[in-house]
């Protein structure tokens, strides 16, 4: 009965929810004027009060101001909904930013009281939202009136596990200038544990996409970011970082001031990066693009390498920093989180995860190749150990990589050929790494490497092998066709033959030769793509194939078959000028501009497949080297 009144005066409470939340304060008066009690009282099944409803609609600012008139600033932090929500936490949930400011304004209060279903202070709610404008007005205010916190119940956001917490909020959601400025003025933030298992150090390490090995760029997207110009700002210089009340402001002056350049610049570069200097450059959309993944970048750095500079000032409790973060590391395949702790802790090298496993190890089983390359081949004093290392059950480096990569890993890559072929690389890879003593090592099931790869690549190598002659299948009747098209025209001569010499009529003509020397490659190419695609099908398709036999074959295949529709298309071209343009020379332009159609179709959906297969099987590859194309 109790429940049904309580939802029967609700129920009387609808024209004034309509009304705050149609923006209409005539109504809304109306009705507070004959029910004071609607003021404060909870009107929906959220428990949401007046004020929380008109914060919820961004628009209705005036309805927001009446309602704070008509309320007494200090029952603003009785005011909540069911989820102990004050007015406050509402606009840092739904980031209105002018609501919040309103409600400072009215009583300050408000920033420091937690509730005992809602233990999170409104800038910590902000954070978790990830909504930076009100976050960041809420961060200010905080610091403005940071005397109140010192109120008996009120809490204060900078200190302690509270102060840990919204550092680890803030580089969780992205904010690493802000982030930058709370260690500026908090430095204590940086060693203080939030939980057991949540410390900056983790949070900052779990931020893969913010360091530069998260990134793959080409060759010019590599040249511009290397000399793209950015603040050079260290773990010294972190007082320097900019004020974020005057970030925007901050942000387009810098760009002249303090810049990150190579120290040997030859004469080319110089001008490089004299017109990349210019503020005007960095506006270009590429380039702008890249700027920000460089500030990006170093701001991450900056505040890894700054935290781990105040965990080791600790006397202790270092596990507790360098452990999850260690281990989140090579998760995320970030290398850069392990060479800064490893630069301050050296013994955590060898630190093994709750499994028994080593960095190393779950460095290959998790497919982290800039983990591996740095733990391997930089750490060389500890390559030895790495070399002889084994798990429980008596398993080297190769037996695993020989298991099935995560599929996450594995989907990064197109196809399950290619797949397969990355699965080889990195067997092949950590053969050649670990002494051939162990390469036919048994693990205690007496298995050898080999023997764990074919059996648990089983169903990838079929795969593969369905993937490989499905393409090829299908480029040879693309390839066939192409023979009987070119072979159709060449023995019927556009324009036709001189009845009593039997040569074409039109042999002398420019545009005839190239029909013929046009029509003769085509179907040479073609042919020769035919055979490297029949080759494919035919295949006998053992592991190692794919490595390298397979991939070769269906990357010359492809260009022959690139280049004899590129061929095709100009000896058809050549054929209609032969016919029709000899008298109309204007006939050319739409022509070629028609011929451009199909062979740009051609290439954007053909291309990428083809780059894929020759940046694996013959480019640098994950390793940052050509791999040896064998796994003897």
């Amino acid at each position: 009965m109790a429940h049904n009144a309580r939802r029967k005066d609700r129920d009387e409470y609808i024209p004034l929810c309509r009304a705050i939340q149609m923006g209409d304060w005539e109504k809304a008066q109306e009705f507070l004027d004959h029910d004071e009690d609607a003021l404060t009282d909870k009107l929906n099944d959220e428990g949401n009060t007046a004020l929380h409803l008109a914060i919820g609609n961004p628009q209705n600012i005036r309805i927001l101001e009446n309602l704070l008139e008509r309320i007494n600033p200090d029952s603003l932090p009785a005011l909540l909904n069911f989820c102990d929500q004050n007015a406050l936490h509402y606009a840092a949930i739904l980031d209105n930013t002018v609501a919040a400011k309103k409600l400072v304004d009215r009583n300050p209060h408000l920033l420091f009281v937690v509730y005992f279903m809602n233990p999170c202070l409104p800038v910590e709610r902000a954070v978790m939202n990830s909504h930076k404008t009100t976050f960041l007005y809420l961060l200010q205010m905080c610091k403005h009136h940071i005397g109140l916190s010192q109120k008996d119940g009120y809490h204060n956001p900078f200190e302690g596990e509270r102060g840990s917490s919204l550092l680890c909020g803030t580089i969780s959601a992205g904010f690493l200038d802000v982030a930058c400025d709370l260690l500026k003025d908090y430095p204590q933030l940086a060693s203080t544990k939030f939980t057991n298992t949540v410390a900056p150090l983790w949070c900052i390490a779990r931020k893969w996409d913010a360091y530069p090995s998260a990134k793959r760029y080409n060759f010019y997207q590599q040249f511009v970011y290397s000399y793209v110009p950015v603040e050079n700002y260290g773990v010294e210089d972190i007082q320097k970082i900019h004020d974020i009340e005057n970030q925007e402001t901050y942000k387009a002056n810098r760009i002249m001031k303090s810049y990150v350049y190579p120290a040997d610049l030859t004469s080319l570069n110089d001008i490089v990066l004299i017109l990349s200097s210019s503020y005007q450059l960095s506006t270009v959309s590429h380039v702008k693009q890249l700027h920000e993944d460089k500030v990006k970048h170093n701001r991450a750095l900056t505040i890894l390498n700054f935290i781990c500079e105040e965990v080791g000032k600790l006397r202790s409790n270092h596990a507790q920093h360098c452990y999850d973060a260690y281990i989140s590391a090579v998760e995320t395949n970030t290398p850069e989180v392990i060479r800064q702790i490893t630069r301050i802790f050296p013994h955590y090298i060898r630190v093994k995860d709750k499994k028994g496993f080593s960095l190393a190890q779950r460095s290959i089983m998790n497919r982290c190749e800039h983990v591996y390359n740095f733990l391997v081949h930089e750490l060389t004093q500890d390559k030895y150990f790495h070399m002889i290392s084994r798990d429980n059950e008596g398993n080297n480096l190769a037996h695993l990589a020989g298991r099935l990569a995560p599929s996450d890993k594995l989907n990064k890559v197109t196809g399950a050929a290619l797949q397969m072929q990355r699965e080889l690389q990195w067997f092949q890879e950590v053969c050649n790494f670990i002494r051939p003593s162990e390469r036919d090592a048994m693990n205690s099931k007496q298995e050898t490497p080999i023997m764990v790869f074919r059996k648990e690549h089983k169903d990838l190598r079929k795969e593969g092998e369905e993937w490989m002659k499905k393409t090829a299948d299908s480029y040879t009747i693309t390839a066939a066709l192409i023979i009987t098209i070119v072979f159709a025209a060449a023995i019927t001569v556009p324009g036709g033959n001189n009845g009593d010499t039997g040569k074409p009529v039109f042999e002398s003509e420019p545009s005839f030769i190239i029909f013929v020397v046009s029509d003769a490659i085509s179907l040479f190419t073609s042919t020769t793509s035919l055979l490297f695609f029949l080759s494919i099908l035919t295949a006998r398709y053992a592991e190692e194939d794919f490595l390298y036999k397979l991939p070769k074959r269906l990357i010359l295949g492809l260009v022959m078959l690139f280049v004899s529709v590129t061929t095709m298309l100009i000896a058809f071209s050549a054929s209609l000028y032969v016919m029709f343009g000899l008298e109309n020379p204007w006939i050319l332009i739409p022509i070629a501009a028609i011929t451009c159609l199909p062979i740009a179709s051609f290439v954007t959906l053909q291309l990428p497949l083809l780059v894929d297969l020759i940046s694996s099987t013959y480019g640098r590859g994950i390793f940052g080297k050509r791999a040896n194309l064998s796994l003897g």
